[in-house]
This record gives C-alpha cells, structure tokens and sequence, in this order.
C-alpha cells in the first residue's frame, strides 16, 4: 500500500472514530435532556394526580386511569430512550430511519420544525459510510439548531443510480459561506465539506445573509 493510501486510510478511520464519538455525545445530550423535559414532567404529572387521590382518600376511576396511562408513557419514552443507546442501533438501522429518529427527537424538543421528503428507492451503504454521512447530516441539524435563528427546516432525500442526495434548507438568518469558512467558527462546516470528500461524496453549501441555507450532500452508495 502507498504512502498516499495508508495516510488516507488513516484520515478515514480518524473520522469515523471522530464521528462516533460525536454520535455519542450528542446523543447522551440529547437524551438527558429528554428524561428531564418528557419523562420527569410526564411522572411529576402523575405524582400530582397521586397527590390529589391521597388528598381525596378516595380511588377516583377516571383520575386512576390517567395515572396508569401517564406510567405506561413515561415507559415507553425510557424505552425509546434505551434502544437509542445501543451503540449498534445506528448500524441495525438505514440510514433513512436514523435520519428521521433523528428528526423526530428535534421536533419532539417543540424548538423548531423539522419536514422530511423522500424520492426514489433506498439503497444499501456500507456500515461505515453510512455513520459518517448520519454524523454529516446530525452536525447540519444541529447547526442551524444552534446558529441560524430559523423555525423551518425541509430536509429531502433523492436515491439515484449511483449516489444519493440530501438536501438540508433552513429559513435562518443565513450567512456568507466564504466568510464563514475564514472563522474558527467555521470549523463545523469544514468537518461536514471534509467528510463528505471521506465517503465518496461532496457537500456544497448555499447561503445569503437573511435568505436562509441550502446544505446538499451527495453520498455514493460505495
């Protein structure tokens, strides 16, 4: 193998232990912050209506009901919340389903709108490609989440014959890409220009300030 190869390779394998390690915390991230907005409120509310049944010293049905009801949510949020941790769930799942968990979980937090549109037929990626390109589209959301002030986010997928593309526009503040990429701040999106070169693919970012951003990432399926 050549020097040439052996340094890519290298850089490859950086990024994908880099990407997983960011996975990981922005997912402990995230769910932390969903066991204390979704699962404690939904148990304070039945704690509450405890309260009140106590209060009472009588079993009111209909309140009963709501309580049991309210656990057997909270339940099924620590559920979801436990399969997200399995670090093999992302490799078990299609790129497809951990991009739209993923937009489900934003749209959860009630911060801003996440829409998705798929076109054409998924098609296979290898394990590793498929967890770059997840963290590329992950650091995007998490981006505008962050940065561009939007409430709107539409978010596209097109399989083609031989790559697929992901568009990414928000409704932000925008900004001056070129400018951007000179700031420190600009590293994020760096990350996300270089590890589209990583899989096979290339990103290219459209932007104006006060018209919003257009992330599209082209991914090969090899």
């Amino acid at each position: 193998m050549s020097k040439e190869r052996q340094l890519m390779r290298a850089t490859f394998d950086k990024q994908l232990l880099e990407s997983k390690l960011e996975i990981q915390e922005q997912t402990f991230g995230m769910i932390s912050q969903e066991i204390h907005d979704n699962v404690g409120q939904i148990l304070s509310l039945a704690k509450v209506q405890l309260g009140i049944m106590e209060q009472k010293q009588t079993v009111d049905g209909e309140l009963l009901g709501n309580v049991k009801e309210n656990i057997s949510l909270a339940m099924t949020e620590l559920r979801d919340i436990a399969k997200s941790l399995s670090s093999e769930r992302l490799q078990q799942l299609s790129l497809q389903d951990s991009i739209g968990q993923e937009i489900r979980r934003i749209n959860r937090s009630g911060f801003i709108n996440v829409s998705s549109d798929v076109q054409g037929v998924e098609k296979n990626i290898p394990d590793q490609h498929k967890l770059i390109a997840f963290r590329i589209v992950q650091e995007g959301l998490q981006n505008i989440i962050k940065h561009a002030s939007a409430s709107e986010v539409k978010l596209s997928i097109r399989y083609m014959d031989h790559c697929m593309f992901i568009t990414i526009f928000d409704n932000g503040v925008g900004f001056d890409p070129e400018t951007e990429l000179k700031k420190r701040e600009g590293l994020g999106l760096q990350n996300i220009l270089h590890r589209a070169e990583l899989v096979g693919g290339k990103a290219d970012v459209t932007s104006k300030p006060g018209e919003g951003t257009t992330l599209q990432i082209q991914i090969a399926y090899v």
